[in-house]
């Protein structure tokens, strides 16, 4: 029979062993790439971009949505801040109808026609519960949307509510060979963790599992894959990474990478949406509604 520190002393090691090493990546040393707006959204009809994704869909077109407290809808925009032309007129929206926007934070597509919605956010990792909705990706005019699933979790390594270190948060979603992943945003900490979230053929709650945890040198506030699916954008507050993703596998952050520090004007500080404008151009949104256009070549290679 084990002693009592015996016990302890496996549970400890067992606890230990299952921490994660944190992927530390080394930016070269150079001057933050001074961000200007090349476009302005409607603040009315965008009050806070906080997510952008480009659609399939509708070339062109990209999506966003604001979150806590806002309308349960996702907009339509182009690149130029301009409101998107419908069969009908102006197209200022898409009502995700009987839905709260309780922290709308991220979105992203599964590369089968459908929009993957996430609300995730979770400013002080109070929340217990938090949900994906999966839906057809919206025709050109469409109204709202009442057709979609629902799929619930909590984060397994949560057990406090809130949690002290307010470490549950998240505002990046994206899908990597039809496999759906989070990103987290720390308030404590430049870490991020890596998440695998599995939607269930049958129910309504999906699994996760932690993955990996990066050094992402910030918060981060989105993700996005490029329209070839060979790489992956993680935007910070101040950093913009771009990684080569592997042929298999899922060690997103151990390859090939690039990255640049961002200055973006005093006024438009909060940079939450990233979505690619072309196979070189990353498309970046802040809150306050400026869109600005971040060439790859002002990236350099991490050692």
């Amino acid at each position: 029979m084990r002693s009592g520190w015996a016990i302890l002393l496996c549970v400890w090691a067992v606890g230990f062993t299952a921490e994660l090493e944190v992927v530390q990546r080394t930016p070269p040393a150079m001057p933050a790439v001074e961000l200007k707006a090349s476009a302005k959204l409607n603040l009315k009809q965008v009050p806070e971009c906080s997510a952008l994704w480009a659609s399939t869909l509708n070339p062109g077109v990209f999506w966003t949505l604001s979150d806590s407290g806002n309308k349960p809808e996702i907009v339509p925009v182009r690149a130029d801040g301009s409101t998107v032309i419908g069969p009908t007129g102006l197209w200022l929206g898409v009502t995700l109808k009987g839905l709260k926007n309780t922290d709308w934070e991220a979105l992203t597509a599964d590369g089968q026609g459908n929009l993957i919605l996430g609300d995730v956010g979770n400013n002080l990792s109070r929340r217990k519960e938090l949900a994906f909705y999966v839906f057809k990706e919206p025709a050109l005019g469409a109204k709202e949307v009442s057709d979609f699933k629902k799929y619930t979790f909590s984060w397994p390594d949560q057990t406090v509510y809130p949690d002290p270190e307010i470490s549950h948060d998240c505002e990046a979603i994206f899908v990597v060979r039809g496999k759906l992943y989070l990103l987290t945003k720390h308030r404590r900490d430049t870490l991020t963790d890596l998440w695998r979230a599995e939607l269930p053929a049958v129910g309504e709650q999906a699994v996760l599992t932690k993955l990996a945890r990066f050094d992402a040198k910030g918060m981060v506030t989105d993700a996005s894959v490029s329209p070839d699916g060979k790489r992956l954008a993680v935007l910070t507050y101040r950093m913009a990474w771009v990684f080569d993703l592997p042929s298999t596998g899922e060690a997103f952050f151990q390859g090939p990478a690039k990255v640049a520090p961002l200055s973006p004007p005093l006024l438009t500080w909060q940079l939450e949406g990233s979505a690619w404008l072309d196979a070189q151009t990353l498309l970046i949104g802040s809150e306050q509604g400026d869109l600005f256009k971040l060439p790859l070549s002002a990236l350099k290679e991490v050692p």
